[in-house]
């Protein structure tokens, strides 16, 4: 199985087909998007698949750099963020949450920088979002 809910590659999901997705975690996901859109200016996104295994993601990005991914899944969705040493040092400093904290620390490490992945489920996941998207975009 796919980790993203959208795995057919001659489908390319929709806002309709996302929502039905993400069920109660749509606030969520809205929240994140309308604080994406009011405080960040030239993001772009575009939906890409990587592999079968992957399946389809939302890539947002500012200018050429990818800032973060959005990988819609059955009732919830993931965001992936990418790294480099400096933005993970500010992210350990910062206030998000422990266990957000220990997802970054068990990062894996390759040429690109630290990968992570994080589920979000709660308020709380999201405003640990919003402060990695704020490290991203300042490293």
């Amino acid at each position: 199985m796919a980790t993203s809910f959208f795995d057919n590659k001659a489908v390319i999901p929709n806002d309709d087909m996302v929502d039905s997705v993400l069920a109660d975690k749509k606030p969520l996901w809205d929240k994140l998007k309308l604080h994406v859109a009011e405080n960040y200016q030239g993001i772009n996104h575009e939906w890409k698949m990587y592999s079968k295994k992957a399946g389809w993601n939302l890539v947002f990005k500012k200018e050429k750099r990818t800032l973060f991914y959005f990988v819609p899944c059955d009732k919830y969705f993931m965001t992936a963020f990418v790294f480099g040493q400096k933005a993970v040092d500010t992210a350990m400093q910062s206030s998000i949450s422990d266990g957000m904290k220990a997802t970054i620390s068990d990062a894996d490490v390759c040429a690109s920088g630290h990968t992570f992945i994080s589920e979000v489920n709660s308020e709380q996941d999201l405003d640990d979002i919003i402060t990695l998207l704020k490290i991203k975009d300042e490293s």
